[in-house]
């Protein structure tokens, strides 16, 4: 069942982290989504992994 498969590993897990405020405010007045930024900095750091 691919279609399943897929389905489960594309599924999001919420993971909780700490920065400093210095950052989250200068990050937050710049409009960043962490989501969004963490996913692609980890798929980038991985890349020569896979």
């Amino acid at each position: 069942m691919p279609f399943v498969r897929d389905a489960v590993n594309n599924q999001s897990v919420k993971k909780t982290l700490t920065i400093p405020a210095w950052l989250n405010e200068a990050a937050e007045k710049e409009g960043v989504n962490f989501s969004q930024l963490l996913q692609a900095s980890l798929k980038q750091a991985l890349r020569p992994l896979h």
